[in-house]
């Protein structure tokens, strides 16, 4: 499979499955947000739960291959530190990203398409992809995968007659900074794609914030979709 397409791959499944814990998903946003390692008293004060909770959780992200942990250097007695960053296949996730964005951008110029336009194409091709790859999939798990494709760290919260697809750790930061109305666009597009290819979610929101300060929303509700949000 090209690169570029979007695989339902084993790693993005353990990715997904780590991340869909609230707690695991707080920590692993709190480093990746971090400006440098982190400690589990960090992470314990953070999270207000106890140090071998959170070393389970870390456990997990690391297994996922969303953290890297190390032993931090000390001169005094004792067990050592642990150390906590984000995994180097993050950079690499990021420089995929922006490849496809690249790709989708040009896709746009040639064919006098918006970002979005040309976004509702690429999501009616993921749609179609992914539930191929698998069609026991929700709507909102497919939209979920989706994002954690382009990169992004997700979490999924499904109720009863809605769902909320929480992104973080945005892999386009600093295109965002240059023109974020086109990168969020693009992406809105391709959820608007998806819905359209599945029929079966309304996008009630896609609520798009400083992604170096809080965390965008895609919130979806049962029903047929629209374009309006």
């Amino acid at each position: 499979m090209n690169s570029l397409v979007f695989g339902l791959d084993e790693q993005t499944r353990r990715r997904a499955s780590a991340l869909s814990d609230p707690t695991r998903f707080s920590i692993f946003g709190f480093i990746a947000k971090a400006p440098g390692p982190v400690t589990v008293a960090e992470m314990t004060e953070f999270v207000g739960l106890n140090h071998n909770a959170v070393r389970q959780h870390l456990a997990v992200l690391v297994s996922a291959g969303l953290v890297e942990e190390s032993v931090a250097t000390t001169s005094t007695r004792g067990r050592p530190k642990l150390n906590y960053i984000p995994a180097p296949a993050a950079a690499a996730d990021a420089m995929l990203s922006y490849r496809r964005l690249a790709v989708l951008l040009v896709k746009a110029l040639s064919k006098s398409l918006s970002p979005r336009e040309v976004g509702r194409v690429e999501g009616h091709r993921v749609a179609a992809e992914i539930s191929g790859d698998d069609t026991g999939l929700s709507v909102p798990e497919v939209v979920n995968l989706a994002m954690v494709q382009w990169g992004f760290a997700t979490r999924l919260d499904s109720g009863e007659n809605d769902a909320k697809v929480t992104l973080t750790s945005c892999p386009l930061l600093e295109a965002v900074d240059l023109d974020p109305g086109v990168v969020c666009a693009l992406h809105l597009g391709i959820v608007e794609g998806i819905l359209e290819e599945t029929a079966g979610e309304t996008l009630v929101r896609f609520e798009v914030r400083d992604p170096r300060v809080e965390d965008c929303e895609i919130v979806l509700v049962g029903g047929p979709p629209n374009r309006e949000v």
